[in-house]
């Protein structure tokens, strides 16, 4: 009964690689850094449709979350660094990457003998 196909569905996901430098409109350094991810990377997992009550929480009642996603494959390489596209799915270029932004980010990882749990918060996007 874990992990069903029928009950996954694709997301996908881009693990930090460090901080990089921010360029100018010219290409130049600007002596600031920001946040560096890989490529999006396709998964398929079981994501909740919201968090659930308190009764059935695993997180408890303080962490910010607004969904879980289970997965019984620990070869899953995320953790509360990486970011997710899950209602947004990216546009992928040719080499790999995206420039859309992502859509949730990971709060809490909950690693048991036979399941992962992980806690993901819906990144709120300013408009221009």
């Amino acid at each position: 009964m874990r992990s069903l196909e029928i009950n996954k569905q694709t997301i996908y996901y881009a693990l930090y690689i460090g901080d990089v430098p921010v360029l100018d409109a010219d290409g130049n350094e600007t002596g600031q850094t920001k946040a560096g991810y890989g490529k999006p990377i396709k998964f398929r997992i079981r994501v909740s449709g919201s968090k659930g009550d308190s009764e059935n929480n695993a997180f408890g009642k303080s962490l910010d979350y607004d969904r879980t996603m289970n997965t019984t494959d620990h070869t899953f390489p995320i953790d509360e660094f990486s970011v997710l596209f899950i209602d947004t799915m990216p546009v992928i270029k040719e080499d790999g990457t995206t420039d859309t932004a992502h859509d949730y980010t990971v709060q809490k990882v909950a690693k048991d003998l036979n399941e992962w749990l992980f806690a993901v918060k819906k990144r709120v996007i300013q408009s221009a």
